[in-house]
Formats: structure tokens, C-alpha cells, sequence
């Protein structure tokens, strides 16, 4: 019985150590939704270390994969910094939820006054909160720190579900085009 016991113990434990280094390989090499993928599949190894539920996290950040952040904000509360990371996975989801229901259902934004991140969903949420372009399907914005580069902003569906695209440029060359699913 003892025996069992230990070795399902270094078992575990060889599983943790397995998965969080692959884990932080696949971040470092920029494979953010593997990454992603793998800290979903292996949640319950991970839940307990909040530098690897952030790692999970800020993989499908990366990846655009924000709804995935549902998971990982809900354990990061042991630390000061795993809190902020909570707070600001948190305020990414809703400046996507709120996008949404602005472009679908001509939800005012204007009034709305929510802080604002260097993330790139955070920055169009700020340029759309400011002048949403209602005339238009396609919003497009000048970052007005930089003219060089400019965003995109346009719904788009993606297996049924209604989402929105963000297509970064440069110099009006397209840099970078995200779904956020």
C-alpha cells in the first residue's frame, strides 16, 4: 500500500516537472498556442504553482486565445503579483465581451471609462471607445503615439460563434492579423 502510494507520488511529480519545463520551452520558443494547449490539458498539475498558471495564461494570451484566461484568473489570488495578473486578464476579457457586443448589437461605448493596457486589444478598445465609427464596418485606427502604425478593427464569425479581428500594420503593411476567439 505504501508502495503505491510513493510511487504514484513520484509519478506525479515527474508529470509536473515534465509538463511545466515543456511548458515553458514552448513560451520561450514562441509556440504560444501549444503552449496554451498543453497548460489546458494539464491544468490540475499546474493550478497549484501561480508562476505556471501565469505562464498558462499569458501563453493564451499570446496565442489570442482570451477566453482561455476564464480558468487561470480564477487561482491567481495567492500573491500580489499573481492578483495583478488576475486583474489584468480580467479587464482584457471584458474589453472583448464588451467589443463584441458593441460591433453585433450597437452597444454605446462612449461613456465607458476602463483602464488601459499596452495590449493591443486593450489599445483598439480605447481607440473605439473614443470613436467607435459607427458608419462603418471596418473601424480603422492611428496609434497616435506612433502614425506608423495603424489597426483594423472588424466582426467576423468563426465556427458560428461572432467574434472580431484585429489586423495590425505598419507603415500600411500588414504586420500581424488576430482573431479573438
Amino acid at each position: 500500500m505504501i508502495k503505491a502510494f510513493f510511487t504514484a507520488v513520484l509519478v506525479f511529480s515527474s508529470l509536473y516537472a515534465d509538463v511545466s519545463n515543456q511548458m515553458f520551452q514552448l513560451y520561450q520558443k514562441g509556440e504560444y498556442a501549444q503552449a496554451c494547449a498543453l497548460g489546458v490539458q494539464n491544468f490540475k498539475l499546474i493550478q497549484q504553482n501561480e508562476a505556471y498558471t501565469s505562464l498558462y495564461a499569458f501563453s493564451c494570451l499570446n496565442a489570442d486565445q482570451i477566453d482561455r484566461l476564464n480558468t487561470p484568473i480564477k487561482t491567481l489570488n495567492q500573491s500580489p503579483e499573481a492578483r495583478a495578473n488576475a486583474s489584468y486578464f480580467s479587464l482584457l476579457i471584458i474589453q472583448k465581451r464588451l467589443l463584441i457586443q458593441a460591433l453585433y448589437d450597437n452597444y454605446p461605448l462612449k461613456q465607458l471609462k476602463l483602464p488601459v493596457s499596452s495590449h493591443l486589444l486593450s489599445k483598439v478598445f480605447d481607440f473605439y471607445c473614443k470613436d467607435p465609427q459607427s458608419n462603418s464596418t471596418v473601424k480603422e485606427y492611428i496609434n497616435t503615439n506612433n502614425p506608423r502604425q495603424s489597426y483594423k478593427l472588424y466582426p467576423i464569425q468563426v465556427n458560428m460563434l461572432k467574434t472580431f479581428a484585429i489586423d495590425e500594420y505598419y507603415d500600411k503593411i500588414l504586420i500581424k492579423h488576430h482573431v479573438y476567439q
